[in-house]
C-alpha cells in the first residue's frame, strides 16, 4: 500500500514537471515563432522517466525547419529538463521534435494521431 502511494505520488510531481517543461517551451517558442504553434507531449513515463516525447507542432514547414535548424534553441529546450529537475538518467532519452501542418497534410492525410505513430 505504501509503496502505491510513492508511486503515485511520484507521478503526480513528475506530471507537474513534465507540464511545466511544457509551459516553459511555449514561452521559448512563442518568442521566435511567428505562426501559430501547439506543444504535445506523451509517452509511458510513469513506466519509466525516459519514455517520454514533446511535439512542437507549426504551420509551415518553413517554420518547422527554422526551429530545427537553431542549435541554441536545441540546447535551451533540453536545458529545461534540468532547470525542472526531471530525473537524470532520462534526459538523455527525452525527444523534443518539431512538425509543420504542412508534413501532416502531406504524408499523413492530415492526421497527427497517424503521424505520430
Amino acid at each position: 500500500m505504501i509503496n502505491t502511494i510513492k508511486k503515485t505520488y511520484s507521478d503526480i510531481i513528475l506530471k507537474k514537471r513534465i507540464l511545466k517543461i511544457k509551459t516553459e517551451m511555449r514561452k521559448i517558442i512563442t518568442s521566435l515563432c511567428k505562426e501559430k504553434f501547439w506543444i504535445d507531449w506523451y509517452g509511458a513515463y510513469e513506466i519509466n522517466p525516459k519514455n517520454l516525447v514533446y511535439w512542437i507542432c507549426v504551420e509551415s514547414d518553413n517554420q518547422r525547419d527554422l526551429l530545427k535548424s537553431n542549435i541554441e534553441l536545441q540546447k535551451e529546450l533540453k536545458d529545461l529538463l534540468v532547470k525542472q529537475n526531471y530525473p537524470y538518467d532520462a534526459i538523455k532519452h527525452i525527444k523534443i521534435n518539431i512538425e509543420s501542418q504542412e508534413t501532416v497534410d502531406r504524408e499523413s492525410e492530415g492526421s497527427w494521431y497517424y503521424h505520430f505513430k
